[in-house]
């Protein structure tokens, strides 16, 4: 298994293996919080503290110390993307991979509490809103991206357009992008809570599209995150 190097929270650069553990199991390859604003791009959870990403982590998590288990790096991600997009079959679920979790260094309730981020495929023609009533839910356009988010759960359906011998598969499928977070501990019907998880997912997303190189650029352009009752009101608010 190849050594990848991670930045700790101090800005310090550690080796550790690159692993795919589940969404809720801490492994033991982890790093720690960080206060230098500059930090590697080449994995999908490095960010500065006082940028708007380690922010908006800082308030879903509601610490400033935490851990980051990588799970793939950028490079692993494009990989096992391209190769699930080779033998993708509308009829069959795409294996979902996992890039990252944070992990709050002193959690609020025992047990598995992470921010987490994955990605696979489906067919454009498939998705369709839940449904799910706004007293639970929210869905978003986000610049014609759809999206929908609870307090701990938000997805995103993205047309990335894959060039060389992937595009005309890309234009058959969509990008989907799921993050969690079972460290959230507050009320069940915040709004400001759904638009925290869809703005982290947006983030992240918009880092796996600069990591496959999806020509369109479906995330170049930053969203207003807001957050409407039904997926209509979402699709008119874009017109």
């Amino acid at each position: 298994m190849q050594l990848q190097p991670i930045c700790d929270m101090r800005g310090r650069t550690v080796l550790k293996r690159s692993i795919v553990a589940s969404a809720l199991i801490v492994a033991a390859t982890s790093c720690t919080t960080a206060e230098s604003p500059d930090q590697p791009i080449s994995q999908m959870c490095s960010h500065s503290r006082t940028s708007t990403e380690g922010k908006l982590v800082q308030r879903m998590l509601g610490t400033e110390q935490y851990k980051i288990n990588i799970r793939n790096t950028n490079d692993d991600l494009t990989e096992k993307m391209n190769e699930n997009l080779r033998e993708w079959k509308p009829e069959i679920s795409a294996p979902n991979i996992q890039t990252c979790a944070l992990i709050p260094a002193y959690p609020k309730t025992s047990g598995g509490n992470t921010l987490g981020t994955e990605f696979s495929w489906t067919s454009r023609e498939s998705p369709a809103p839940s449904g799910r009533p706004a007293d639970t839910h929210s869905y978003y356009n986000l610049n014609g991206t759809y999206g929908e988010s609870d307090e701990t759960l938000a997805k995103l359906h993205i047309e990335c357009d894959l060039p060389g011998e992937l595009s005309t598969l890309s234009k058959r499928t969509l990008l989907v992008a799921r993050s969690w977070n079972t460290a959230y501990t507050g009320p069940r019907e915040s709004q400001d809570a759904r638009d925290r998880q869809m703005h982290y997912l947006h983030l992240m997303a918009r880092k796996a599209t600069d990591a496959l190189g999806c020509e369109n650029e479906p995330l170049e352009k930053d969203p207003v995150i807001k957050g409407f009752e039904t997926p209509e009101e979402a699709a008119e608010a874009a017109r």
